[in-house]
């Protein structure tokens, strides 16, 4: 039987490989290649050639195919819309732990757990049994008021017992040790708190009507202003299609908003049903969570771009907020989007697509327009609070004219910078003893320094990217790779001594305005 396998390899190509019995599609296998070994998927079967001496397939790591068809579809969209191999694709939608060849089954983490094999009901019973052996009696009783069944863990530590008390509990037959595997999941020790009691409004319960009477496959772009309650209309709509019809859903959201606030929003409604996926966790961690999300066991899976690719059955809606967010556009091969893949993927599976936010991205709004999406909007805030009043001052017009050739002075140069709408306001939140916050995404003092005669400018040799100017301390800093060298005085291309300071950052800022 020959087998087609798609290999994480810049190749776009698959190998043929024999195999001693059929193998369904989306099976992980382990195949020889050159002088090592790869994990692989088993994409199909073909006829074999003349004259062709094949390979054959070193190991069948798993009992089931660990990528269903449905998914194997939208991976194959991925790689013809995307234009990438299609073994690079499909090891993008599986977990790290899955696809080493070295450890082709990942290791569980497991405990020992100690049971009571046999009930002592009367105390003279016990009193037999035990006699003199006071510690194994009490390390019993122990087990027995913890419901029957410990951790030995637990029960070393809380009853300061040693391990020779308890082998003499399982010499006795009285109990039983055994290995029980452990969830790895970073979220179970904290605590869900008690879920908010929120009336919706009237908007939030036009937009969760729509939501819950959508078709499958129909998207829809929530346009709400921050404050707006959209997380209150994602959770009533999980309750339809996850609590009342018993699908599953999953939830995107960018990297940086993924907290465990964010994450305690839904656990508390949901429980232990939500299984979190991001690249903060460790592999084992994102391995368990993976396989609770395929066995069923949890119902929502939480998490950033690649949560798309949960192995979840049944699904029934997909859920993009903040759906403008550049994070959600893979930066390496391959360059998928997850908001594009979310779309496809609801297609295919008869899901629902929300997508969130108080700013759409140009695309989406287009698409509204259009009458590719269904547009829903939540105008304004929840308890009727209002957003705050927004003056753009531009400093093209409300700023001095620098005179070329002559030195700016002190006022000109502050005025360069800060207004005098913004020094008013900060003066008049000063008399009232408020804080204020000015924000600028410019690190160091000055973004780059060129020289004045030639114009060539400090860059990385690492990154060939400007040198930013930092003066406490006085160094010129890479960004990227952290690079740091001290501050030119002469130009290193002509030799010039006038070194010019370009651009704004918060370092002059602050020496501006104390």
């Amino acid at each position: 039987m020959l087998v087609d396998v798609a290999l994480p390899l810049p190749l776009f190509r698959t190998f043929s490989y024999t195999a001693p019995t059929a193998l369904p599609v989306g099976t992980r296998v382990i195949v020889p290649f050159r002088q090592g070994k790869e994990v692989g998927i088993v994409v199909g079967t073909s006829e074999p050639r003349d004259g062709v001496k094949y390979k054959a397939v070193l190991e069948v790591p798993d009992s089931e195919p660990v990528l269903g068809p449905g998914m194997m579809d939208l991976i194959k969209w991925i790689a013809d819309y995307y234009i990438v191999p299609l073994g690079v694709a499909l090891r993008t939608a599986l977990p790290a732990a899955l696809t080493g060849a070295a450890v082709p089954v990942p290791v569980v983490k497991t405990r020992r757990v100690v049971t009571l094999a046999q009930a002592l009901p009367s105390l003279m019973q016990r009193d037999d049994i035990f006699g003199r052996a006071h510690q194994q009696r009490a390390l019993y009783e122990l087990v027995e008021s913890l419901g029957g069944r410990a951790a030995v863990e637990h029960l070393l530590e809380r009853g300061h017992f040693t391990p020779s008390v308890l082998k003499g509990l399982v010499a006795r037959g009285l109990v039983t040790v055994e290995q029980e595997v452990v969830a790895r999941d970073p979220f179970l020790r904290r605590a869900p708190g008690k879920p908010a009691d929120h009336v919706p409004t009237p908007e939030q319960r036009a937009a969760i009507a729509t939501l819950t009477a959508a078709t499958p496959g129909e998207v829809f772009l929530l346009h709400g202003v921050t404050g707006s309650g959209k997380t209150l209309v994602y959770i009533e709509l999980l309750r339809e299609i996850v609590d009342r019809r018993g699908r599953s859903a999953i939830v995107l959201v960018p990297e940086i908003a993924l907290t465990p606030q964010t994450v305690d929003r839904f656990r508390a409604v949901f429980g232990d049903r939500i299984a979190v996926l991001h690249s903060a966790l460790s592999d084992g961690e994102r391995y368990d969570a993976w396989l609770a999300l395929q066995r069923g066991e949890k119902r929502i899976a939480v998490g950033a771009r690649s949560a798309v690719f949960a192995p979840l059955p049944d699904l029934g809606a997909i859920i993009v907020d903040e759906e403008h967010e550049s994070s959600y556009k893979q930066g390496e091969s391959p360059r998928y989007h997850a908001r594009e893949t979310a779309i496809v993927r609801a297609r295919h599976d008869g899901a629902i697509v929300v997508l969130g936010s108080a700013t759409p991205s140009l695309e989406s709004w287009s698409n509204a327009e259009a009458g590719k999406y269904t547009l829903l909007t939540l105008p304004a805030r929840v308890g009727g609070a209002s957003l705050p009043a927004v003056e753009v001052v531009d400093l093209r017009t409300s700023t001095p004219k620098l005179r070329p050739g002559v030195p700016p002075t002190e006022e000109e140069t502050f005025r360069q910078v800060i207004s005098k709408e913004v020094e008013q306001e900060l003066a008049h939140r000063l008399e009232r003893k408020e804080q204020s916050i000015l924000l600028l995404n410019r690190r160091g003092y000055s973004s780059f320094v060129q020289c004045g005669s030639c114009g060539d400018v400090a860059v990385c040799p690492n990154c060939s990217i400007s040198l930013t100017y930092h003066r406490m301390p006085e160094r010129l800093v890479c960004h990227y790779c952290d690079h740091d060298e001290p501050l030119r005085t002469t130009c290193t291309r002509c030799a010039g001594l006038v070194m010019r300071q370009r651009g704004l950052g918060t370092q002059q800022v602050e020496r501006l305005l104390t």
